[in-house]
C-alpha cells in the first residue's frame, strides 16, 4: 500500500480527509502537491527516499476519483521505459493498487518537490509526450540522494528491497 502525503490544496482539490499516517516504509511514501502550468492543473508525485517524480498533466476534476489508477498507470510506465526489471515493476505497482492520503511530513520532500515543479515551470514544458517530461525530470542529479539520478537511486532501492524478499522466501 502506497501512503500519498498530500500537500493541502491537493488534498482539497481531491476532496479526500487525510488520515493519521505516521510512520510508513519510505520505500512506499511518496508526497505530491498541485501546480498550474498553462492554465492546466498537475499533479507532481515524488517518492520520499529516492525523489524520483511523476508528474499528471492536465487532469480534470472528473478525474480525482480516479489518482490512484492514474498514478500507477504513469509510474508504471516510466519504470518500463528506464528498464527495470518488469517483475520488480508489477511487483511494486500492486503494492500501490491501494493507497492512503494523508498530510505533508517532510519540509525536505517537498522543497525538491517545489524545484521540480520550478524547472517544469521555467522552461515551460508544454512539448513533448508526458513519459519524456517524466523521464527529463528524473534525469537532474540531486544533492538529497548523493549526487544520484532520482531514477537510478529508485531502482537501485527497489532492486535491492525485492533481492532481499526473494532470499527470505527461500
Amino acid at each position: 500500500m502506497f501512503v500519498i502525503r498530500g500537500a493541502q490544496k491537493l488534498l482539497k482539490e481531491w476532496d479526500i480527509e487525510p488520515l493519521q499516517v505516521d510512520i510508513y516504509p519510505p520505500l512506499n511514501s511518496w508526497h505530491a502537491n498541485l501546480f498550474l502550468l498553462n492554465r492546466k492543473k498537475n499533479i507532481v508525485f515524488m517518492h520520499d527516499a529516492s525523489r524520483l517524480s511523476v508528474t499528471l498533466f492536465g487532469i480534470k476534476k472528473a478525474q480525482y476519483k480516479n489518482l490512484p489508477t492514474l498514478f500507477v498507470q504513469a509510474l508504471k510506465e516510466l519504470m518500463l521505459s528506464e528498464g527495470f526489471d518488469e517483475q520488480i515493476v508489477e511487483a511494486y505497482t500492486q503494492e500501490g493498487k491501494q493507497m492512503l492520503a494523508t498530510t505533508t511530513n517532510s519540509h525536505s520532500v517537498m522543497g525538491t518537490l517545489d524545484e521540480i515543479i520550478f524547472v517544469m515551470k521555467e522552461l515551460d514544458m508544454e512539448h513533448g509526450c508526458e513519459l519524456e517530461k517524466n523521464q527529463w525530470n528524473n534525469r537532474i542529479v540531486l544533492k538529497t540522494v548523493q549526487y544520484q539520478y532520482p531514477v537510478d537511486a529508485f531502482k537501485e532501492a527497489l532492486e535491492k528491497h525485492y533481492k532481499q524478499e526473494n532470499v527470505r522466501e527461500s
